[in-house]
């Protein structure tokens, strides 16, 4: 089902309302057993195929920047996923599937989400089948929250000792992680200038960075995470001049049962590292939104650790979403970028709208998820003093 976008009707001159077509908007594409997430000018593609499902491309102008190189040891990163090293890679192009379920949770306007759900099993000591779940929530603005588990069920361990799918010195190593496709033109830049090698040589490495920002010249990437302890971004690997992204922390040479799951942002941007780190600053200190309802006391709510939707995974309330008394709410932050808030009406709403004060254009864009619920994002900041209402149209 395609979650469709209510017309709206300028009611008076000083309302303003988004077009029923604006265009900053995401949508969804299923290719087969993957698809394709589509903004304005990129697109993160689900690889289709008997591999696992995990993003196999990211477009961005046209050009795929993922890290590629199938030439490599089979446990290093390439492209996104997981690893479990030195077990084959979890990826588009690794470990083979048993389960491999990707389903299109929210497929646009203001937002797509998309989840991936898998196992595998490891071909060393007896039946270890781990798996786990990754969720990938795009928004029109060119931001990918992605919210990763990883579970190995078996209590009897694993052991480095003919585990491994190549040669290998040291401990189980468990991350997860995306990768770019390194060129000399790429500039590297985090919070601390100090931290950011001048050239992606085979040393380089930051470590324990809650943010960092590739400048590609005509556009930058910046990648964000919750708990900045274990993140690491290296490159310069001898063949392939992949730059990886991810969390990573070592085991030992044995490793039990466990648990993993990591929360981390992709972001892509248009005026440079300084803008594109304020907005990946948000991702790993979210700013508080505050939710007034007439006769109610104010909440003050965060965004969900799963998707980055104010009031979506995290609100306790099942379906996602604020619950709401009334049919009028109002928005007050600050909040220091876009963003995007996940109510729930008390009564079916057929058509949203969004008032602030001096906005034009297409600031606001809403989606239908059900006859209650909807999702609104917000093209711009939130600042101080500034209320946005909401209320059915």
């Amino acid at each position: 089902m395609r979650y469709g976008i209510a017309a709206v009707v300028l009611a008076t001159g000083c309302l303003s309302t988004p077009p029923y077509q604006p265009q900053t908007s995401v949508s969804y594409t299923e290719a087969g057993a993957g698809g394709t997430a589509t903004g304005h000018d990129f697109a993160l593609r689900f690889a289709d195929g008997d591999g696992l499902h995990f993003p196999d491309a990211l477009m961005i102008d046209g050009a795929d920047v993922m890290g590629h190189d199938m030439g490599q040891r089979c446990f290093d990163e390439e492209e996104t996923g997981f690893v479990i090293q030195p077990t084959p890679r979890i990826s588009a192009h690794g470990a083979p599937p048993l389960l491999n379920q990707l389903v299109p949770v929210l497929r646009g306007p203001a937002v797509v989400q998309v989840q991936l759900t898998w196992t595998t099993r490891l071909t060393c000591a007896g039946d270890h089948t781990p798996g786990g779940t990754s969720l990938f929530t795009v928004f029109p603005d060119g931001r990918i929250v992605r919210h990763d588990t990883l579970d190995e069920p078996n209590a009897a361990g694993l052991f480095t000792n003919g585990c491994a799918c190549d040669s290998w010195v040291g401990g189980f190593t468990v991350a997860t992680y995306w990768t770019l496709a390194w060129t000399p033109t790429l500039r590297l830049y985090a919070p601390d200038p100090s931290m950011v090698p001048s050239s992606a040589d085979s040393g380089m490495e930051i470590a324990n960075r809650g943010a960092a920002c590739v400048d590609h010249g005509a556009y930058q990437t910046a990648f964000a995470w919750h708990d900045p302890n274990g993140t690491t971004i290296h490159g310069g690997h001898e063949v392939n001049k992949l730059l990886v992204i991810g969390r990573h922390f070592t085991v030992g040479d044995s490793m039990p049962k466990f648990g993993w799951q990591d929360s981390s942002a992709l972001f892509v941007g248009r005026t440079g590292c300084t803008d594109a780190l304020a907005r990946a600053g948000e991702h790993v200190v979210p700013s508080p939104l505050t939710i007034s309802e007439p006769g109610n006391a104010p909440r003050t709510v965060m965004p969900g650790i799963l998707d980055g939707i104010y009031g979506s995974s995290d609100s306790g309330d099942s379906p996602p979403g604020l619950a709401l008394t009334g049919d009028r709410v109002e928005l007050s932050g600050p909040v220091n970028s876009s963003f995007a808030v996940w109510l729930r009406f008390p009564r079916p709403v057929a058509e949203l709208r969004a008032t602030r004060d001096g906005a034009t254009g297409a600031w606001y864009l809403p989606q239908r998820v059900d006859d209650r619920g909807w999702i609104v994002w917000f093209r711009d900041r939130l600042y101080p003093g500034q209320t946005i209402a909401i209320e059915p149209f």
